[in-house]
């Protein structure tokens, strides 16, 4: 368990996130991750319990993986990744790579679950399912389960609501932060809903289910009890409203860099791009790891994906771009049935710094941000077969399924400000924002074969052959091949091409770093041609982004003996950010 001094922290955060954090139970330690590299699928872990996962699944699996803190929380949680290859085939940095992440939004807890199962099935699956151990032999993974720590145990441990971190904010701008969060009132562990008889309340009571509450509407008897409702709480700050400052306030993805915005024109920014260091860490990632070729960022809800472009105007995205993008999201509807949508239709009312717009611009590749668990129609039962899902068939469900587990029933509180209410309703962040654990394996799973086939669309170099021919008098033309046999080119993207002209044509400080052959020699030296050979980008095997560059380029040196006869040998190296290294056999020539 990471140790925090949680006095010390009642000056940064507030003392109701202070409560909240003493009186969340230390969790025991024991296994979490059987043998065989799977863990218990339906049920959300904390941090500890995750890193722990992590841990052991290194311990069970060393040749495929290897654990690492990246930076650490505002409140001093590890911010830890696993990044997982096999590494008899060459180290991570040396193969394209595929990022994966959950939890930036704290509550949004399907995103982590997303990226614990991508491990247990990665792990579990390699040297059994062939589609595994391919992608590991020749591809790597990095995984952050839980970009945010501090937040998603916020939410795991209280049921205060948090947008992301929890770094203070005041938001109803009286000079204090967080000072009026969400209560619980009648001590379920649950922060439900409040009803109260009003006059003017737009509410009534069903006939036939009173834990139903339906609008008023032209049909409304006119002497129905009307009642008013609203979030559970009370009035902490005595400013004449209930709940309007909780916790922090941030949101973690305007926080990057890539049009960034201040708080005038995107709340929850931050007071500078990158200033919090959860993001800060993601950033200094990514970039430090240019062998990344898409970005999997996991959010919920809504049973959807946000594609490219974000945080800017549409106009001005890339159309090659744009259709690359549009074919891969299709594998997404065919494999979950769920729609692709872009995050940005408006030329300026659209979000501001967020992560895939940051990842596109500045680094080149492909974003997405999966929004996970669709809702209640995912897992509730259509009993009347009318296509629709009615509240009734949520509670029946509920009741007969899951124990009654998922909604507290209307309990008589004494309101200090209101009197008697009552309270009670839907524990929403089960109930919609993230499926009920006993269906969060129906809606991880789901997940798995988009996410592979992303990792699989990366491009990879391959040999077209590396020849040697006799020039006389000791010397030998050396020709090498290369090309490129993934989907995606070498640059990933038509942005990733772009980069400095100077004044001979040459384009320098590309986006992507183009592919590289580099010649090593033993017994010999070179005595026309370049060492290291620039020979630009490589085009897939995909019809998009057709002017990146050919399929394969070949390099030729023409070297000579030199010194005492001895073995005489040429190795051909080829290197692309994105695709991976490729080393040639060592060569005899004669």
């Amino acid at each position: 368990m990471r140790s925090i001094s949680l006095g010390s922290l009642a000056p940064v955060v507030g003392p109701f996130l202070v409560a909240a954090l003493a009186a969340a139970a230390p969790v025991a330690a024991q296994s979490l991750v059987a043998p065989d590299g799977t863990i218990d699928l339906n049920r959300y872990y904390m941090a500890d319990e995750t890193d722990q996962m992590l841990a052991e699944w290194h311990a069970r699996f060393p040749s495929l993986t290897e654990v690492e803190q990246v930076g650490t929380s505002l409140l001093g949680a590890p911010l830890m990744l696993i990044t997982i290859t096999n590494q008899e085939t060459g180290p991570a940095h040396e193969k394209p790579a595929l990022y994966v992440d959950g939890g930036l939004h704290a509550a949004e807890l399907t995103g982590s679950s997303v990226a614990t199962h991508v491990i247990a099935h990665l792990l579990s699956g390699y040297g059994t399912d062939p589609q595994i151990t391919e992608l590991l032999d020749t591809r790597a993974f990095y995984v952050r389960p839980k970009f945010n720590p501090d937040g998603s145990d916020l939410v795991l441990s209280t049921d205060l609501a948090l947008r992301s971190s929890v770094n203070p904010v005041d938001q109803d701008r009286d000079g204090v932060a967080d000072e009026d969060p969400a209560n619980d009132l009648d001590g379920d562990g649950w922060i439900t809903q409040m009803r109260w008889p009003d006059p003017e309340g737009q509410w009534v009571i069903d006939d036939a289910e009173r834990r139903i509450m339906r609008r008023v509407g032209p049909d409304t008897p006119a002497d129905a009890v009307r009642y008013s409702t609203s979030g559970e709480g009370i009035d902490d700050d005595g400013d004449g409203r209930r709940d309007e400052d909780g916790i922090g306030g941030l949101d973690l993805n305007r926080n990057f860099p890539r049009n960034w915005e201040p708080q005038h024109l995107q709340p929850g920014a931050g007071d500078f791009p990158l200033s919090e260091p959860e993001t800060y860490a993601a950033v200094r990632f990514i970039h430090d790891h240019p062998n990344i070729t898409g970005i999997v960022h996991g959010h919920t809800s809504g049973g959807f994906v946000y594609r490219l472009p974000s945080a800017s105007a549409p106009s001005l995205f890339p159309q090659d771009d744009l259709d690359q993008i549009i074919h891969l999201g299709e594998e997404y509807t065919r494999t979950t049935g769920r729609p692709v949508r872009p995050s940005a239709t408006h030329p300026t009312e659209h979000r501001y710094g967020t992560l895939i717009s940051w990842g596109f611009w500045d680094q080149g590749v492909i974003g997405w941000v999966p929004e996970f668990s669709p809702g209640p129609e995912m897992w509730v039962t259509d009993y009347d077969g009318d296509g629709q899902l009615s509240e009734e068939e949520q509670l029946r469900y509920n009741d007969e399924e899951l124990g009654g587990r998922y909604f507290s029933e209307w309990t008589e509180v004494d309101h200090p400000e209101l009197g008697i209410v009552e309270v009670g309703g839907w524990h929403r962040k089960f109930w919609g924002q993230n499926p009920p654990s006993e269906h969060l394996e129906e809606e991880t799973s789901a997940q798995l074969p988009w996410i592979l086939y992303l990792a699989e669309q990366a491009p990879r170099l391959n040999w077209d052959g590396v020849r040697t021919e006799s020039l006389g008098d000791g010397r030998w033309r050396i020709e090498a091949t290369v090309r490129n046999d993934g989907f995606l080119p070498t640059s990933i993207t038509a942005r990733g091409t772009e980069g400095t002209e100077t004044r001979d044509g040459t384009v320098v400080d590309r986006i992507v770093q183009p592919v590289h052959l580099m010649i090593e020699l033993e017994g010999l030296e070179l005595i026309e041609g370049d060492a290291r050979v620039d020979v630009g980008h490589l085009r897939g095997a995909g019809p998009f982004v057709p002017d990146v560059g050919p399929r394969s380029r070949t390099v030729s040196w023409n070297v000579q003996a030199y010194g005492d006869p001895g073995e005489l040998a040429v190795r051909v190296i080829a290197t692309s950010p994105k695709a991976g290294t490729l080393r040639g056999e060592w060569i005899t020539v004669r």
